[in-house]
């Protein structure tokens, strides 16, 4: 009998295995499958834990590029894409970060420019001329974001808070028109540049600048540095007048005395940065740490 009973033992074993492959090779093509597009589910996930989903249509929630690295927990979340860029990501396009500290902050979709200046910048805002957003919006709408984020939109000043509190950052401003058949690019860029949180009325907090477009933020007629941001519905410029209703955007404001604004990109059909021109054609806004170490030293490409 007990001869019986180890033999009976013995030729269940090969039995076993082959029920246990088969159960793994179960699991793990259940587990593809929450990812495939093609039934909306990798949508329905990041909809559910990526904040500002919705500045991405389901269409292009696949062009994410760590996003089934993240989810399959084969990637380390990073707080803005210079971490992405020092985790081996060199490709521009979306990715989903988290801000530190991440007890706090939400996982959010950003679109990363890998390429032009040495990489890891975190695009804030993307603007045209032709712009088919009203960019004259409320506060809650500012607060939040706005657009796709692939193409004209606005990150949002809480999300824009979040990211530009854990550590230094600067800004650039990239500006092009068209002139004479040619595209001109220019840059103002911000060796400070901080949001505070909502309770400080995201008020901006701005370094010294440099570049090649002139300095539109931080002159006579337009010293926005240590000033609250202002909406239509919320207004908290220093002039009588509502400014974000006069000009037809959140900003920024000081005054707005004059017809046009010194300075602003966030207006429906018109980009202002008056060294550079009152009609810029594009305008895109990124911030990047200051401590990021850069071994292609002076290469800008385009954008």
């Amino acid at each position: 009998m007990c001869c019986l009973i180890s033999f009976q033992q013995d030729s269940q074993k090969p039995v076993m295995n082959i029920q246990m492959q088969l159960l793994a090779l179960t699991v793990l093509i259940l587990s593809a499958q929450i990812f495939v597009d093609a039934d909306g589910q990798l949508y329905s996930i990041v909809q559910q834990q990526v904040k500002n989903a919705n500045m991405l249509s389901q269409a292009n929630v696949d062009r994410i590029v760590n996003v089934r690295d993240l989810l399959m927990r084969k990637a380390r979340k990073a707080k803005d894409c210079n971490q992405l860029l020092r985790h081996g990501y060199t490709t521009n396009g979306l990715y989903v970060i988290q801000p530190d500290p991440v007890d706090k902050t939400p996982l959010l979709v950003v679109n990363c420019e890998m390429e032009y200046d040495c990489g890891g910048w975190t695009v804030l805002e993307r603007k045209s001329r032709e712009s088919l957003l009203t960019w004259n919006e409320t506060w809650t709408t500012y607060q939040y974001g706005f657009g796709n984020i692939l193409k004209d939109h606005y990150l949002g000043n809480e999300y824009i808070y979040f990211l530009t509190n854990q550590m230094w950052y600067k800004v650039r401003v990239v500006l092009d028109r068209k002139e004479n058949g040619k595209t001109i690019s220019r840059f103002a860029e911000y060796d400070i540049f901080r949001v505070g949180p909502e309770s400080d009325n995201y008020t901006l907090y701005l370094g010294a600048y440099k570049g090649n477009a002139g300095d539109a933020l931080s002159v006579p007629n337009n010293m926005v540095d240590n000033l609250p941001f202002s909406t239509r519905d919320r207004d908290l410029d220093l002039d009588s007048q509502n400014c974000a209703n006069k000009y037809g955007g959140g900003w920024w404001f000081n005054t707005c005395p004059f017809s046009k604004p010194f300075a602003m990109l966030t207006k429906k059909e018109s980009i202002y940065w008056k060294p550079f021109g009152e009609e810029a054609d594009h305008v895109t806004v990124l911030a990047r740490s200051v401590n990021m170490y850069c071994h292609k030293k002076g290469l800008i490409s385009k954008i």
